[in-house]
């Protein structure tokens, strides 16, 4: 299901977020996009798949603009390496 792609690609893009050097200085911003997975998560299982992909999205783009500050690319950019 797409949902829960998605849900796996956040996850993965949360994770790379948390080994990069400068994600100490975004600890609020990365607190609010691991506050969207679990809202993207629950709405998932509660059945609810357009604010699951809403909550993922929310999350995807606040690591997403701080990923292009800092390496000027974004995830998908950096996935096709």
């Amino acid at each position: 299901m797409r949902s829960e792609k998605d849900l796996q690609k956040l996850a993965e893009i949360i994770q790379y977020f948390k080994a990069r050097p400068y994600s100490k200085n975004y600890l609020p911003q990365l607190a609010h996009a691991q506050n969207y997975l679990r809202d993207s998560e629950h709405y998932h299982l509660k059945g609810d798949h357009f604010s699951s992909f809403g909550c993922a999205n929310y999350a995807y783009g606040i690591l997403e603009g701080i990923l292009l500050k800092e390496e000027g690319k974004t995830f998908h950019e950096l996935a096709e390496k």
